[in-house]
């Protein structure tokens, strides 16, 4: 479900929704990703963005995925903390969860 590695792993603990956004957006590199059904639960010390659930991410230009999503928890294929998810799965995960569910990250 989730790719995550060093320096970015997401960090360990109980959590909570803090607020979900339909169609989220974010600038790296000069590249504008857009970021599907994102659910944030947590505010890393020092950044501007907050660690969540979320679709892969694709770039709004070229259309092209951040990953493939048969390599969603393979090596070599990293977010910055947030649990990417396949298209249906991040649908689903958006629509169960609600601001306040309980988040457990292990």
């Amino acid at each position: 479900m989730l790719t995550t590695a060093e320096p970015w792993k997401t960090p360990v603990g109980d959590y909570e929704i803090e607020y979900k956004v339909r169609h989220a957006a974010s600038t790296e590199d000069g590249i504008r990703w857009y970021i599907p059904n994102f659910l944030s639960f947590y505010q890393r010390p020092g950044a501007t963005g907050t660690i969540g659930f979320h679709q892969i991410p694709w770039d709004e230009k070229t259309k092209k995925p951040a990953q493939p999503a048969y390599t969603l928890g393979l090596p070599g294929y990293s977010s910055h903390g947030c649990a990417r998810l396949a298209p249906k799965d991040s649908e689903a995960l958006y629509n169960f969860a609600h601001e306040g569910t309980k988040v457990k990250v292990r």
